[in-house]
This record gives structure tokens, sequence and C-alpha cells, in this order.
């Protein structure tokens, strides 16, 4: 689906636009001839890591493929290769494919203006720069003696606001060497052009185009075009000329410009990892930031983002951290709590834009991507050839990155603190996102005011936000304490040590990383990742009158005396649960990953337990498995959000109480995930194996994203959970005059699939009903009825999405427990066997485009 991941359970409005019948045999016949026409045996680019004395060369020889870009310091390598290979040969420590990314996109427009070069652009104190007190910030520091690194696209670097700013950079693209500005010196200290005591341009009280009083064009009070109120230029409605298919042009240097204006004695490392279309890849970016970090940068610009982690962009990032470099990164312009990385990792700075009201952007992104925001409405900054204004979270980056440069200019430690510490709560500006923008918006007079001084001070993080937060797994047999003391020693503070896995979850400075590292003991540190289940819309929340039993319910086969789920117990992860709901006899041993109450304060966990297990009595729903015994396991907080760590320690909670309870524990839902790979996490991975191994089903929502697949998705794709799709129960109406109704049965159209590897175990296990039906509209669109499930407080709602879809294969799954059947591959194999309209179901959806994974697995079915 196509409305930010995860997004599990839906709104039934969502709409989407279908496509006519004729338009569909065309795109496909389109598609048909071009299939032909590609080699079959079409290459693929991975990324290589090698044994230190390996040779690459040999390997790719190998495979029958070419070494196409190498990082020898690291032992990475980039190679186009006809297939993966089914084993990695000799010599190579892990494959991966390569990713591509794209810069993101910005509007803007043009701005005829003059200026001349210089320390300090014409434009450094424009109103945007002004709310952060930007010019009284310059006189405490100048970003001197640091190095900004910015990861971007080609930067134009004769440009006149640049001159003196710019250092020795690369061309990661071109691969043709150092880029360097003409006439430009490194060193500030023998360059007369950047002694700001000797050179009277760049003294404000006699240059008059940089003195307010006198330039009217830098007055907001009577220079028109920096009122937002009557400029047309800067309402992004209309300036399109730089929202284009060319999202790399002009992106550098704008981001460029920025730094130049708020830290003019730092030095810009300009480093071209995007083409001039905005295009790059995951390698590229990362030997990027590799290059940075060895040339001297202190502070590394990420103006650019993805919804996928990459692996290589992660360790390039954990490489920067550890060597004490702060990392900054755009967190992205969708208006959505989807996690966009870099921004999302624990250990960077993520930055979302608002405007000179201090309310969010409305394009900006909220939710973990955030650590602070900034000002990224209408900044006005250098373009190729002139000077431009624009809009996006790229300039917010980079308005971060140059306060970051400030602190670092006066201290070396205590970065992040100082970011945090004197930040502007802006959550009474922005009541429907508070605790979502991070910190606050930035204040840099506040942060250089506070430099060096403000380590005694301390702000406890938004709850959307696990800036510092990171998993350690140390050697297998390493027992809990000897753990809790190698924390202590880092000086980290430890969220959870963990029984199920030789792991702990820790928060730590960057700074501190290292330490951790060097600890012979210490197998490997990952980021502390973000889980989600986005909020849904409900219709109805009035008690019920009489008993309703869910579409979905009905369709995989009502509960009948001796197949209710009796004597099985089945964890909900989730937000928790409605624990005062009279249609849910919750089990009184509850856990909370957060501490105190498992009671439900979203709604999602209640909507997902009431298909599980609501009773069968005379109100709300009943469930399908009405007797069996829901446990509440809160991992997700009140926005949905939770982590990597929180999941586990969820798991670690069952592992070591399981058996305990009665009745025990057998089947675990999680209506939640992220985007990952299944090696991106050994201990997330091991913790769920665990359970495996102790014959207990965990039930995964695979994710409503249907241009993805189930190996993009944690922990959808480990083999060891029940990966479920979603489909439709009856057939919809169309009042569409050129498309029929959707049947019943229908692959969903948002749903993420994956054929089922019966080696591997990996991809679809079942699939289930999420939705009623799938309606057409007038204007040809989609729009999802929901299922009846329970609301949080009592009542009833409609719901959509896998996340429906999980909680009804779990009952299935509690009732053929009930009937005796044992291990959790014995039990797939039932499932799967005697599943509904096996290789009929799931039908193609007629009219979406739905691209059908080749598998027809059937719609499951209670004994």
């Amino acid at each position: 689906m196509h409305f930010g991941m995860p997004q599990f359970l839906r709104p039934s409005r969502r709409r989407r636009k279908v496509m006519s019948a004729k338009r569909l045999f065309l795109i496909l016949l389109v598609l048909m001839l071009v299939a032909i026409s590609m080699d079959a045996s079409a290459a693929i680019t991975v990324i290589v890591e090698t044994s230190k004395n390996a040779d690459i060369n040999s390997i790719a020889a190998s495979l029958g493929g070419t070494v196409l870009d190498s990082m020898p310091d690291d032992s990475k390598y980039l190679l186009s290769l006809p297939s993966m290979p089914s084993t990695l040969p000799s010599g190579v420590k892990s494959m991966t494919l390569d990713t591509p990314l794209v810069l993101p996109r910005f509007r803007g427009s043009a701005l005829s203006a003059t200026g001349s070069g210089g320390t300090l652009p014409w434009y450094a104190n424009q109103p945007a720069f002004n709310l952060m007190s930007a010019a009284s910030a310059r006189a405490k520091s100048t970003g001197r003696g640091v190095i900004i690194a910015d990861v971007n696209s080609q930067v134009d670097v004769s440009h006149p606001a640049l001159q003196g700013h710019l250092t020795t950079g690369h061309d990661f693209i071109g691969n043709s060497g150092p880029k360097t500005r003409t006439g430009a010196t490194l060193e500030q200290s023998t360059a007369s052009f950047l002694d700001q005591s000797t050179a009277s341009f760049l003294d404000q009280s006699t240059a008059s185009f940089l003195d307010q009083s006198t330039a009217s064009f830098l007055d907001q009070s009577t220079a028109s075009f920096l009122d937002q109120s009557t400029a047309s230029f800067l309402d992004q409605s209309t300036a399109s000329f730089l929202e284009s298919g060319s999202a790399g042009h002009g992106h550098g240097t704008m981001v460029a410009g920025i730094l130049a204006a708020l830290a003019p004695d730092a030095l810009i490392m300009p480093l071209r990892a995007f083409d001039d279309s905005g295009a790059g890849d995951a390698f590229q970016v990362g030997k990027a930031i590799r290059y940075a970090v060895r040339n001297g940068a202190q502070v590394i610009n990420l103006s650019l983002g993805f919804t996928t982690d990459a692996a290589e962009v992660s360790a390039a990032i954990d490489f920067a951290v550890a060597h004490n470099v702060v990392v900054i990164a755009a967190a992205g312009n969708s208006n959505s709590s989807e996690p966009q990385y870099p921004a999302a990792f624990p250990s960077v700075i993520g930055v979302g834009s608002t405007d000179l009201q201090d309310v969010k952007a409305s394009f900006s992104n909220y939710g973990q991507s955030v650590f602070v925001s900034a000002p990224g409405v209408n900044i006005i900054t250098a373009y190729p050839g002139g000077y431009a204004v624009g809009s996006g979270t790229s300039f917010s980056s980079a308005i971060a990155a140059a306060e970051v440069a400030l602190i670092r200019s006066l201290a070396t430690t205590g970065i992040y603190n100082t970011v945090t510490a004197t930040a502007v709560n802006i959550d009474s500006s922005n009541p429907a996102y508070a605790g979502q923008l991070g910190y606050g918006r930035i204040d840099l007079l506040a942060a250089v005011s506070a430099s060096g001084q403000t380590t005694s001070v301390t702000r406890q993080p938004p709850a959307s936000r696990n800036f510092g937060r990171h998993i350690v797994r140390f050697k297998a047999g390493t027992g809990k304490p000897d753990r809790a003391a190698a924390a202590a020693r880092a000086g980290a503070s430890v969220h959870f040590n963990y029984d199920i896995v030789d792991s702990m979850a820790i928060e730590v400075p960057p700074s501190a990383l290292q330490g951790l590292l060097n600890n012979p003991n210490v197998m490997e540190i990952l980021p502390d990742r973000g889980v989600f289940s986005t909020g849904f819309a409900g219709a109805g929340g009035s008690q019920s009158s009489t008993q309703v039993t869910p579409s979905g319910v009905t369709a995989v086969g009502a509960p009948v005396t001796g197949s209710d789920g009796s004597g099985v117990g089945v964890a909900i992860f989730d937000t928790g649960i409605d624990l005062a709901n009279s249609d849910l006899a919750v089990a009184s041993q509850t856990y909370s990953a957060f501490g105190g109450s498992c009671n439900d304060d979203n709604g999602h966990g209640t909507a997902v337990a009431g298909l599980v297990s609501a009773l069968n009595n005379t109100i709300g729903i009943v469930g399908v498995a009405p007797n069996s015994k829901p446990y509440c396991v809160k991992v997700l907080d009140s926005t949905g959000t939770g982590t990597d760590s929180t999941i586990i320690a969820g798991l670690n909670w069952i592992y070591t109480n399981w058996n305990l309870v009665t009745p025990n524990i057998k089947v675990v839902n999680m209506s939640l995930g992220r985007a990952g790979t299944i090696n991106d996490n050994s201990s997330y991975r091991t913790a769920v194996q665990q359970l495996y191994y102790l014959g207990i089903v965990v039930v995964n929502a695979v994710g409503n994203d249907s241009s993805v697949g189930v190996p993009s998705r944690v922990p959808a794709t480990y083999p060891e959970v029940f990966a479920t799709a979603s489909t439709t129960v009856l057939k919809g109406t169309t009042s569409c005059k050129v498309n029929s109704a959707i049947i019943a049965n229908a692959a969903s159209w948002y749903t993420t699939d994956g054929k089922f590897d019966p080696t591997t175990k990996i991809g679809i296990t079942i699939s289930a009903p999420g939705e009623d039906s799938e309606t057409v509209t007038s204007t040809c669109g989609i729009s999802s009825v929901g299922m009846v499930t329970l609301q949080k407080g009592g009542g009833t709602m409609r719901a959509s999405g896998t996340s429906i879809s999980a909680p009804l294969v779990a009952g299935v799954v509690a009732r053929l427990i009930q009937k005796g059947n044992t291990g959790v591959e014995n039990i797939r194999s039932i499932l799967r066997s005697t599943a509904q309209l096996v290789g009929t179901a799931p039908y193609n959806s007629p009219y979406v485009g739905y691209t059908f994974d080749a598998e027809r697995e059937g719609i499951a079915k209670a004994p």
C-alpha cells in the first residue's frame, strides 16, 4: 500500500485510483513486450565485504561478475553479477543488494538578486535565520576550525556566495578525483580573505549590503519579497520550476549556500554522491561518509533519505559516530510518521521543518525521524547561476548542521546535549504533533551561548525518538552482570538486559560507543531501530445492542464447542489492551516494556485482541478463538511506536513466563513491523528463534505496502514467523462506469506479498481477511470497507489492513493447538494444507495493477 509503512490497521476511507480494463491490458502488453526484449540474465549490483586478504577480482570472476567500485580500506566492493549466488564463495563475509537512492524533491522559485562573495552571503539575515538569532550567534561563533562534509549532488564551486567557504571534496559519481574550488586555500589562518580582522569587506558595519538598517532588501518591514504574505514566489503552490524530475540539480549548491551563511568560517567539504537527476546508491553514500571521516570532517550533513534501512549507509554512519563525527540528516518531506533513514537512526540528528510561526511545515515528516526541528519553509540560498528560495527538510538539515559546527567550534564534547537543551519547545504551536517534533526548534544563539556549559543539563527525549539507543550483542555466555559492568564503564544506561539473548539495550552518548566497541566481549552494536503500528480511523463508538460476528471470523470459521481456543494463551504484542473491556477476559499477568500499566492508550491493540479472543457473549463481537486467554504485552506506546529493544523485551517476557502462567502461552500475535532485512539485527532474530524452539507460534502482519515484498519487512522475513497477507471477504460494489466490482477472496490492493519458499520458509505462510470488501467509487477509486472489531473504551469500529488478517490467523492457530497439534512447522504445514481455495485464492485484484506473487496459498480455515 502507499500510505507510509508500516500502517497495519488501516482506515476504511482510504482511496486509490483503479485502472480501466483496456488501460490495464495495454500496460500489461507493454510490460510483456519489454520483458521479452530484456536479457533474462539481467545483472544485479551487490555490495560485498571480504576477509582482509581476499582477492576480489578472483571472487568476481568465480561468480561471473565484474568489480565496479571499491572501498579497499574497508574490504568492501561493488560488484555486478548475473544473479545472487545461493552460497557465498570463500573469502566473502557478506553480500547484499546495493540500494538505489534518490535525493528528496523540494519546492522553490528563482530569486532575482545580486550579491558579493565573502564570509557572509547577502541572504544571511533572512527571516528564517533571524528567528534563530543567527546574527547574534555568529558574533559568538563562526564555526572556525570545523569541516562540514555535505553528501549531495554537484556544487556550483564558482558561485559567489560560496567563495572562501569550500575545501577539497570528491566526486564519487564522475569518479574524477577531488573537486576543489578555484583559488581556494585550506588554511584559514594564512588566508587573508578569511581573516575578518583584516578584510574590510567582511565588516558588516562598513558593508552596506550586509547592513539591515540601510539595505532595504534585508528589511522585512519594507522588502515585500521577504514577506511571505505578499510574495508569490515564496508561495509553494505557485512556484514549481524547482520541483521537477531533476531533483539533484541545484540541491547541493542550495545546501552549501545555507551552511556558508550560518557557519561562515567553517569549511564545506562537497561530496558528490548523486547525479543531476538526484540518483545515487547506498554504496556511494557509504563511501562518501567514510571518506569524510578519514579526511577530517567533524560534521556530516545528509540532506537525503530513504524508507528502507540501507545496511551500508547504516554501517558507514556507525563508523563516523565511532570517530566522534556528528551526523545530521533530513527527516523527509512526506508529512508522515513513517521512519526515514538515516534520520531515524538513533545516532543521527534527524531534522524536521517548521515555518516562521514555529508550526510544522505541511510537508515535514514527524515522529521517530525527528530529533530537532528547524526552519525549512521559503529558505533563501544560493542556486547554480543565481539564487533561489526553497522549502524542504533538506534545508532544515543544513541549518542544524551549521548549528552543530558553531557548537563544535567552541566545544568538542556535549554537542548533542547542547542541541537538545537549548531547543525551543514548540508543542504548544503544534498540538496535533506534540512530542513528534523532536526536542523542539533549534536556537542558534542559545546553543552557542550554552556551548561547553550544558553537560549537567538534560531533557527527556520525546516519546517518538530514541536518540543514542543501541542494542549490544555480546559473546555467547557473557553473563548479565558482566554486560551491565561493561555498560557502566562506557557511561551507558541499561534499558534492558535480556535473558533470551546475550544482548542488552542501552542509551549512550555516541562519542562513548568506541569504549564498548573496544570491549573484546562485544560482538556488535546496532541502532535500536523504530517499530511501528500507525493510527487508524474507526466508525461507530457506542456499545452494540447485540453481538456481531465479524465477516473475517465467519470466513475462517466461526468458533464451535471443542474448537474455540480453550486452554491456549495468546500474547498480543501491541499498544496494550483495554483492560476494562467487558468483551475481553484479559489475563491478570501482563507486561509493559515502558513500565506501568499494560492498558491500551492507542486502540490498535484492543482492535487486534478482539479478533482473536473477544468473548462469545451478547455484546461487541465474537473472536475466532473466544475461549483462548489473551495476554497483554505492551511493546508499542501511545503513538503506536516501539523499537527493536521493546519487541525483544516482550519476547524476553514470554521466554521467561510462557509456562509459568495458566493457560500456557502458545501463540504470539505481532501486528507490527518495520523496514529491514533478515540479518539487520541478530539479537531480534535470535529472540524469535528462541520462541520457535519452544514451539510457540509467532504470527506477523506482513505490512500494507504492495510495492515491497516479504524480504524487506521485519519480522515478516524471519523464517520462524507466520507472515500473513490480506484479502477481501465479500464482493464489493462499483459506481464506476468502466470497472466492474472487486470480487470476494481477492488480494487486498494494499497488501505486501511474497511467494513462500518451502526451503527457506521465507514468504507468505497464509492469507486471511483484512477487510470486508473494496468499493469502486464513481470516480473509479477504491474505498476499503473495514471489518468490524472492538474499540478502546467499548463498542465497535471498522478497520482494515494486515493488522486485521494476523489476529484471525492467530485465532486459527490457537484452535489447531487446542486440537492437539504441536510443533511450529507441523502447525504451519496443517495451516497451509487445510486452507480454503488453495491454488485458487487469493484472486488477483483486477483493476489496481496488483502484482501477483505466483503463489495462491489459500485463505486460512479453522478446524
